[in-house]
C-alpha cells in the first residue's frame, strides 16, 4: 500500500472514530439540584493534614448519585465515611443526549471540607 493510501486511511479511521465518540457523549452536561455540604460536626477531633478530597460518582439517569470513590483520602475512616455518605445525597438534572433522553454520566469533584 502506498503511503498515500495508508494516509488516507489512518485519516478516515480517526475521523469515523471521532463521530462515533461525539455521538455517544452527552448532549447536555449534568447540572448540580442539591449539594448539600458535609456536617462539620463530623471534622471534631479530626486533626489531619489533608483539607480536601477528589471524589469520583456517578450521576444516574433519575438524577441520583451512586458509585462513589474517595480518589484521596484523609487518613480518617469516619471523615471519610461522612464524605462519601454526603456526595450520595447530591441531586442533578441529570446529563442527556442528543435526543434529550437521560444519560448516566460520571463526575470528578474537588471537595475543600475545611473552609
Amino acid at each position: 500500500m502506498s503511503n498515500v493510501l495508508r494516509r488516507v486511511a489512518l485519516m478516515a479511521l480517526i475521523m469515523s472514530t471521532t463521530v462515533a465518540v461525539s455521538m455517544a457523549a452527552p448532549y447536555e452536561a449534568p447540572k448540580a439540584v442539591s449539594t448539600p455540604s458535609l456536617d462539620t460536626s463530623v471534622l471534631q477531633g479530626y486533626s489531619g493534614d489533608v483539607n480536601n478530597v477528589s471524589v469520583s460518582f456517578t450521576i444516574n439517569t433519575d438524577g441520583s448519585v451512586s458509585s462513589v470513590q474517595l480518589l484521596n483520602t484523609t487518613g480518617n475512616d469516619g471523615v471519610d465515611a461522612a464524605i462519601l455518605e454526603t456526595v450520595l445525597n447530591w441531586k442533578f438534572t441529570p446529563a442527556t443526549d442528543s435526543k434529550g433522553n437521560p444519560v448516566e454520566a460520571s463526575k470528578t469533584e474537588h471537595i475543600d471540607f475545611r473552609n
